[in-house]
C-alpha cells in the first residue's frame, strides 16, 4: 500500500541546535505542524514488527517497532517520508539509526529498564546523540538516571541528549499506545 501523504520537506528549521551541548534539551513544536501531522498519519500505514521486549529480554515491556534507518543506510521504503526531520536536527556526522516505537498501554504505568542506545560489540557506548520525538500526548515519559529528570510525552516535543546518558521510557495508561520516533545520530 502506498502512503497517501506527499514526500514533503519540513519547513520548520530554526531551533539552533547545539550538538556540543552536554545536557538534556527539550524542544516543543519541534517540527512544522504540517510535517508533524504527516508523520502521525503515517503510523497507520507502517508495517510493524512485534518485539517481546523493549530494552532487554524479560523486561515485560513488549512493543511494536518500525525501523527506517540502521547501520548507516535506509531499511524501509517509508524512509523518504521521515527524512524531512533531518533539516531540523542537522546531524553533523550522519545517522546511525531511526526507528519508531509503539508501546501499548497498560492499566499501570511501567518504567522500562535504564539503558543507553548505540552499544558497540565490545560493550562500549558509541559517541553519538539521541533525539526522541513524541508522536502523541500521553502520561508516559522519558527519565534520565543521573538526574531523575522526567520529560513528559507531549505530541511534537523532542528531547535531545548525549548518547551516553542512561535513560528509560515507559508505557502509558491514558491512550491506546505511547509512540515515539527515536533517532541516533552523530
Amino acid at each position: 500500500m502506498n502512503y497517501p501523504i506527499s514526500n514533503q520537506e519540513n519547513q520548520y528549521t530554526n531551533h539552533n541546535i547545539d550538538h556540543s551541548c552536554p545536557e538534556v534539551r527539550v524542544i516543543d513544536n519541534f517540527l512544522s505542524e504540517e510535517f508533524f501531522t504527516s508523520l502521525v498519519q503515517m503510523i497507520d500505514y507502517l508495517p510493524w514488527t512485534y518485539d517481546r521486549y523493549s530494552v532487554c529480554e524479560g523486561d515485560n515491556q513488549p512493543q511494536f517497532v518500525h525501523g527506517f534507518y540502521k547501520d548507516f543506510e535506509p531499511t524501509s521504503e517509508y524512509w523518504k517520508y521521515i527524512r524531512g526531520v533531518l533539516p531540523v536536527l542537522r546531524p553533523l556526522g550522519g545517522l546511525y539509526r531511526i526507528k519508531m516505537n509503539l508501546t501499548p498501554s497498560k492499566e499501570t504505568l511501567i518504567q522500562k529498564p535504564f539503558h543507553v542506545d548505540g552499544i558497540e560489540e565490545d560493550g562500549s557506548v558509541m559517541i553519538h546523540r539521541v533525539c526522541v520525538l513524541y508522536l502523541n500526548t500521553n502520561d508516559g515519559y522519558t527519565i534520565f538516571e543521573s538526574t531523575g529528570e522526567k520529560v513528559m510525552s507531549v505530541a511534537n516535543r523532542a528531547v535531545l541528549f548525549p548518547g551516553h546518558l542512561r535513560h528509560a521510557g515507559t508505557n502509558c495508561t491514558d491512550e491506546p499506545a505511547r509512540i515515539v520516533l527515536n533517532i541516533d545520530y552523530f
